[in-house]
């Protein structure tokens, strides 16, 4: 490690530390404020949420100028990808504090009384402190014991939050005036399980960064405890996306990428397939489809884990390599999306008229379409950087263009139908639950369109 490089990871450890320790302070402060139902101090975190998005900004350019000038190797190089990782996660924790601050806008503008929420949502707020905590000093002194332990307590807060789900519903069904307490409940709960598995994502992190081992989406091994060895016929080979080419040679990084975007849009689509077995009732179709969701999503995450864990050091590309992995980000953005609607429709079962169904359906189509626009998008960038053909970089701006008008239409139908839910569905957790399904199916729009923009920074002359 050169000098230079070592004066720069210090101090972008030293800007994390400052960003980690703001975020801890707005989602202490937000969950207090929650506590004492305090505008002011609910305020408080609002005001300073620029100051981590802020420091989020300056960690990713210091990240960004030492990848570009220094080059860096080995345990330097995880250390620079988790910085930049860890920062984003910790901005969206601070983007969570300040969401139970603006509820708590709400009820002190709304002069609304809360009856006491489940028991069980205490002890989630208090998990997610002390996960996120944890997870940052974990990053400090490089403890991936602390990391693994963090990893571990995420399923008791999952099993906190089911419970809470529950007995917020049930309290809701038992008793018709506290349907609004149910309602600002299971936001929060909603937050602070997402706090902890933000905490969670930092921990895999620290133990990428460490041991240059990836954990997330998958079973690892913990410390201590002993590797099973299996023969060549116990052990089941994992799939493999993208493929060598018959005589050996790795598949170019934009092939890969080709590859990617449909195994993406496979995935989107057959959670389209689960939407439709979930409101005509088929729970086995349903389960089945479920399990071709996750395998495709899996499918995705292999193809971007061999792109980031293969590309060889000095490879000439004609795209900048973090560009490269900020697209494979936000289309593996969109193939997680398609997992946790799967996984949110398998919690209740709503009954709603055709035509509510039938427009979200209509919003389901036009972000498929969306995210089915980004394979053949990335393959005329692939002709164009083959050809330099001026004609296919106006074409590939042209289909971008597209993309970006349909997705603002995917926005425009969002809204209305959110208003459709709220003056069609009857019940407040039942409407509750179809506006988190619309928004994670708008979600996926936004990551393509995302990838989108990225792609077109990459033709950029």
């Amino acid at each position: 490690m050169t000098a230079k490089v070592q004066r720069e990871i210090a101090e972008i450890k030293n800007l994390l530390l400052q960003m980690s320790a703001l975020v801890e302070e707005a989602v202490r402060t937000s969950i207090l404020a929650w506590q004492q139902k305090n505008p002011d101090l609910a305020q408080r975190v609002i005001d300073h949420d620029w100051e981590i998005d802020e420091m989020e900004n300056k960690i990713d350019s210091l990240v960004l100028k030492t990848l570009v000038l220094q080059q860096p190797m080995a345990v330097d190089l995880r250390f620079l990808t988790s910085a930049m990782q860890i920062a984003e996660q910790l901005e969206r924790v601070g983007d969570h504090a300040v969401n139970i601050s603006e509820k708590v806008h709400e009820l002190s503008e709304g002069q609304i009384t809360l009856a006491i929420a489940s028991p069980g949502l205490k002890d989630m707020a208090n998990h997610a402190i002390s996960m996120l905590g944890d997870s940052i000093n974990s990053f400090v002194y490089g403890d991936t014991n602390l990391a693994w332990e963090v990893k571990k307590r995420d399923k008791i807060v999952d099993e906190l939050y089911s419970q809470v789900m529950k007995e917020e519903i049930d309290a809701v069904e038992a008793s018709r005036l506290e349907i609004r307490a149910g309602i600002y409940h299971i936001i929060l709960a909603l937050n602070i399980e997402r706090i902890a598995d933000l905490a969670t994502n930092i921990a895999e992190d620290v133990i990428f960064f460490v041991e240059g081992r990836l954990v997330r989406h998958k079973e690892a091994k913990e410390p201590g405890k002993k590797l099973e060895i299996k023969t060549k016929t116990e052990e089941k080979e994992e799939p493999f996306p993208c493929p060598p080419e018959s005589d050996g040679r790795r598949r170019e990084p934009l092939e890969c990428l080709e590859n990617h975007a449909k195994y993406v849009a496979d995935c989107f689509e057959e959670a389209r397939s689960a939407l439709d077995a979930y409101f005509n009732g088929e729970k086995k179709l349903f389960e089945a489809i479920s399990e071709k969701v996750s395998e495709l999503e899996h499918a995705a995450d292999l193809i971007s884990r061999n792109v980031r864990s293969h590309l060889p050091k000095g490879i000439i590309m004609p795209i900048d390599k973090f560009e490269l992995f900020l697209y494979l980000q936000e289309e593996d953005n969109v193939a997680d999306t398609a997992e946790d609607i799967v996984e949110w429709l398998s919690y209740r079962s709503v009954s709603l008229d055709s035509d509510v169904k039938e427009k979200i359906f209509e919003l389901y189509g036009t972000c498929l379409s969306i995210c089915q626009d980004l394979k053949p998008i990335i393959h005329a960038a692939r002709t164009y950087f083959q050809t330099g053909d001026e004609d296919i970089r106006v074409h590939i701006k042209d289909k971008i263009l597209a993309l970006r008008t349909r997705e603002h239409e995917a926005d425009t139908l969002e809204h209305r139908l959110k208003k459709l839910i709220f003056e069609r569905v009857d019940g407040a957790i039942d409407a509750m639950y179809m506006l988190r399904l619309i928004e994670l199916i708008g979600r996926a729009a936004d990551h393509a369109e995302n990838a989108a923009d990225i792609l077109r920074s990459m033709i950029a002359r």
